[in-house]
């Protein structure tokens, strides 16, 4: 709802605790998530067993790659 009367002040107020509340207290509904520019390049939603293990292949297939750069 808009009011006019708010104040910067007032309106950061309505967010204090909100962090907290999911950063500690893992209450993610009502708690604030901070997402940066990095949430851009997210393009599909995996567990975090997928992660790691799609980071595991990539830097298996990048290694395999650099044995022609090592002596």
């Amino acid at each position: 709802e808009y009011a006019p009367e708010a104040t910067a002040e007032s309106i950061a107020d309505l967010g204090a605790g909100s962090l907290r509340r999911a950063a500690v207290e893992g209450d993610v509904k009502t708690g604030s998530v901070l997402a940066g520019q990095i949430s851009g390049m997210i393009n599909k939603e995996q567990t975090c067993e997928e992660i790691i293990n799609e980071i595991m292949q990539d830097a298996e297939n990048i290694l395999k790659g650099a044995e022609k750069w090592v002596k």
